[in-house]
């Protein structure tokens, strides 16, 4: 279930697929950020998501009007891997915070692999 709002013209219900499909599409744009992957895959590296599908590489939990947020990246080889992290963290809290008027107090970022850009 998603946080609701009631205003004077009716409800408003931000879900919490929407909030992923915001921070998988913030956290992409990251340099350093080759894509999202689906949480929870062992296998390694072998998928990673389309723009349609970033919101599988996301878990989000709401408590009221904060949101704690979990992503899983594949990062570009030879970057500052805690840097691109910071990055992609204040990125996403900035546009989830931005567009839905919510809090978010925890994002983390989880990355599952390292591929090499020609």
């Amino acid at each position: 279930m998603g946080e609701s709002q009631q205003t004077d013209y009716g409800k408003i219900e931000i879900t919490e697929e929407a909030l992923a499909t915001i921070a998988g599409a913030a956290a992409v744009r990251c340099y350093g950020i080759v894509g999202m992957v689906p949480r929870g895959l062992r296998q390694g590296v072998s998928e990673i998501l389309g723009k349609d599908d970033l919101n599988k590489g996301v878990e989000v939990r709401q408590e009221g009007s904060n949101v704690k947020i979990d992503l899983w990246v594949v990062m570009c080889y030879g970057v500052k891997m805690a840097e691109v992290a910071r990055n992609v963290m204040e990125t996403v809290r900035y546009e989830v915070e931005k567009m839905t008027g919510l809090h978010a107090i925890e994002v983390n970022v989880n990355v599952v692999g390292v591929r090499i850009i020609k």
